[in-house]
């Protein structure tokens, strides 16, 4: 099975924004880092504008969507909570 371009592209869209934003606040703004939720929330629909109102895809992408800010909200809240306890 062969994978597109495409959606090798796409996948590279879904996981660099959330993993570099991490990243950012975990090295300077840990206090902010819940903050990284809503960042990749943003970034999502500014990336994938275009497939957000496609009726073909919304619902794979809000799938997708969902995923990713439950992955990216249970980082950044395991990181604020531990800096917490420091």
């Amino acid at each position: 099975m062969e994978l597109p371009p495409t959606l090798i592209l796409n996948l590279a869209l879904l996981i660099v924004p959330p993993v570099a934003l991490v990243l950012v606040f975990r090295q300077w703004l840990v206090r902010h880092i819940r903050r990284t939720v809503a960042l990749t929330a943003l970034c999502d629909v500014l990336l994938f504008w275009d497939e957000l109102f496609y009726y073909e895809s919304f619902g794979l992408f809000a799938v997708l969507i969902l995923v990713q800010l439950a992955a990216t909200g249970a980082a950044a809240f395991r990181i604020y909570n531990k800096q917490k306890k420091d």
